[in-house]
């Protein structure tokens, strides 16, 4: 049988039922400590979790509610094992578990909960995070797509994600491998902020090999979750946890994905919550491409580049940090010799070999030698508007 969540926490702090002093001075109100009680159990919606709430006006008289009350909104078998449940696992149990792992908590009836998310037609009852929660008057775009991306979408969503941070525009996405966790890292490299919803506990790194990420996201942003803690992570899991993304947005932009892609998932729920969806357009014959250009097809708006959506939504006027973006791509190239403007006119955001610039060149009828053009891209490299990986070279930031 598959551990709880709740049993795993009661395991790592040892089942003692004191509760911390915070909750006693009342620094934390016992009505959030019943709360927070009542969201690890997973198999109850949060629907039923609101209809509970109704019923007992609060999440203590949940707690404290008589079988025959619980009985008439969760059916009987659903009663039973919620009386099982309160009988083994003590809300103090839970509580102290999250004071020793670093969690915070809030849900619907506090102050700090997120309005986005109250405002969904599905909300969540409670949020588990790490980190810190979004500010509602900062604009937040959710970055989504392929998890085996290609090189086109990894440029894509890094170019983008660097202008969104350096207008303080939060990127949120859920830390997948592919297009989510490359818009995170950027993002974050570019000074900004970033949160991730993630489709299990949020005290567990999923996938592992984005640890580093995750600690980067607990330091500058947050990580969040409907889920308790200790929940691993099941493929059934991600749908509902995407419905968080969007809502935590005002915009949803797909940056690459499959035509069948999970990604559209989302798409759907950001317009049934009333979200602007843009797309990144792709080459016809990439199967990378095919979800975006269909959603192009279908009313998404173009994004050509990250100043469409920042004029679109009108977030120009944000403060704008130094990034090397379009605006100061150009002023470096005017700094440039004339073979090295010569060298970048032929490169693409996606790799070249040093052969193949050679024959661009050449094709364009350029007077440049070898010579001139290997000097050309060093250059380039060292202005940090091209880099190189494995004899590869690429432009960084497009200008478009």
């Amino acid at each position: 049988m598959r551990r709880s969540a709740i049993e795993g926490m009661i395991k790592i702090i040892g089942g003692k039922d004191t509760i911390y002093k915070t909750v006693i001075n009342n620094e934390v109100s016992a009505q959030k400590v019943y709360a927070c009680w009542l969201d690890t159990i997973y198999w109850i919606s949060s629907r039923t979790k609101y209809r509970l709430l109704d019923v007992a006006g609060s999440t203590q008289g949940i707690y404290q509610m008589a079988q025959e009350q619980v009985e008439a909104v969760m059916g009987k078998r659903g009663c039973e094992r919620f009386v099982q449940h309160r009988e083994h696992y003590k809300p103090s149990r839970v509580w102290n578990y999250l004071a020793q792992s670093g969690i915070s908590y809030t849900y619907c009836q506090e102050p700090d909960f997120p309005q986005k998310l109250a405002r969904i037609p599905d909300p969540p009852f409670g949020i588990f995070y790490k980190g810190e929660l979004p500010k509602e008057n900062v604009p937040a775009v959710a970055m989504i797509g392929a998890r085996k991306c290609s090189t086109y979408g990894r440029c894509m969503a890094e170019q983008f994600a660097a202008a969104f941070a350096a207008h303080e525009v939060n990127i949120i996405s859920g830390m997948a491998m592919g297009i989510d966790g490359i818009s995170q890292a950027a993002a974050l490299k570019a000074g900004g902020r970033s949160y991730a919803v993630l489709g299990c506990g949020v005290d567990i790194v999923y996938p592992r090999t984005n640890e580093t990420l995750y600690q980067q996201l607990a330091a500058q942003g947050g990580l969040l979750s409907e889920y308790p803690p200790q929940m691993a992570p099941r493929s059934s899991m991600f749908p509902p946890r995407n419905r968080l993304i969007s809502a935590l947005s005002d915009v949803v932009l797909v940056v690459e994905a499959c035509e069948k892609s999970g990604t559209l998932i989302t798409v759907d729920m950001a317009l049934e919550q009333g979200r602007e969806v843009y797309a990144i357009p792709g080459r016809c014959t990439d199967s990378l491409s095919m979800g975006c250009n269909r959603l192009l097809r279908q009313g998404a708006v173009v994004a050509s580049a990250p100043e469409d959506i920042i004029e679109d939504m009108g977030w120009g006027q944000c403060h704008t940090r130094k990034y090397s973006g379009k605006t100061s791509s150009i002023r470096l190239l005017e700094t440039l010799s004339p073979t090295s403007q010569e060298v970048y006119a032929v490169l693409d955001v996606l790799p070249a070999s040093q052969d193949g610039i050679v024959t661009k060149l050449r094709e364009k009828n350029s007077t440049c030698t070898i010579p001139q053009i290997y000097q050309g891209l060093v250059e380039l490299e060292l202005k940090g508007l091209v880099m190189s990986q494995n004899g590869q070279y690429r432009i960084i930031n497009a200008i478009v």
